[in-house]
């Protein structure tokens, strides 16, 4: 029988896969029509996902691929984006830069024996105010500074759910329906950590510039 790790590393490799196609289709999405129904489709999806995974592991993974490959179109403006502003090397980089924080603090979740139980609470008080932050955001312009500060705590908020759930999958029962919602949750804090360190490369890079141009 394939271990718990096994199965959460075996579809975490596929959901990579089919995210990567759905970025790539997704990179010329322009239109707001098309971004807000795939947000409903996004989160709609994830709520079936954790319901199909409770009902058939066979269900469970089509829905997950279905709502990975969604989650990949939205990401492709974002994506298509920072590749025109950073160049395709940085955004390659990037990409290894966050499995290699993923990989360390997964370790560090998964096999130093420490119960990370108490980082739940702490993290979704973090998480909430990222989202009130970028709300705020949506209508009020930041300065560059204030951006680098909230790409740096997001950056670390996502790097304790590496460790949260990397710990939770140590202690969770092996069953496809805690693999299916535990990959759902790390390729949500694999693209979640992403997004915040190309934000990060992004306004330093703003920052570089105008240090230069001063000079």
């Amino acid at each position: 029988m394939l271990p718990l790790f096994g199965k959460v590393a075996l579809l975490l490799m596929c959901c990579m896969l089919v995210g990567g196609v759905g970025t790539y289709v997704g990179r010329g999405i322009r239109t707001l029509g098309a971004f807000i129904g795939l947000s409903i489709l996004f989160i709609g999806g994830a709520i079936g996902v954790f319901l199909a995974a409770s009902a058939h592991p066979a269900i469970g993974i089509s829905l997950l691929m279905a709502w990975t490959f969604v989650s990949g179109l939205l990401l492709g403006p974002a994506i298509a984006m920072y590749v025109e502003r950073l160049g395709w090397q940085t955004v390659c980089l990037a990409y290894v830069g966050t499995g290699g924080v993923m990989a360390v603090c997964g370790a560090i979740g998964a096999l130093s024996g420490i119960n990370f139980s108490f980082l739940g609470g702490i993290l979704f008080l973090a998480l909430f105010g990222l989202v009130i932050f970028g709300v705020i955001g949506i209508f009020v312009r930041m300065s560059r500074q204030v951006n680098i500060v909230h790409s740096l705590i997001g950056m670390v908020v996502f790097a304790g759910y590496f460790i949260f759930d990397f710990w939770r999958l140590s202690v969770s029962e092996n069953s496809w329906e805690a693999a299916i919602r535990l990959t759902m949750s790390l390729y949500l804090d694999f693209i979640n950590f992403l997004l915040y360190l190309l934000q990060f490369l992004a306004e330093t890079q703003k920052s570089s510039a105008a240090m230069i141009w001063f000079s």
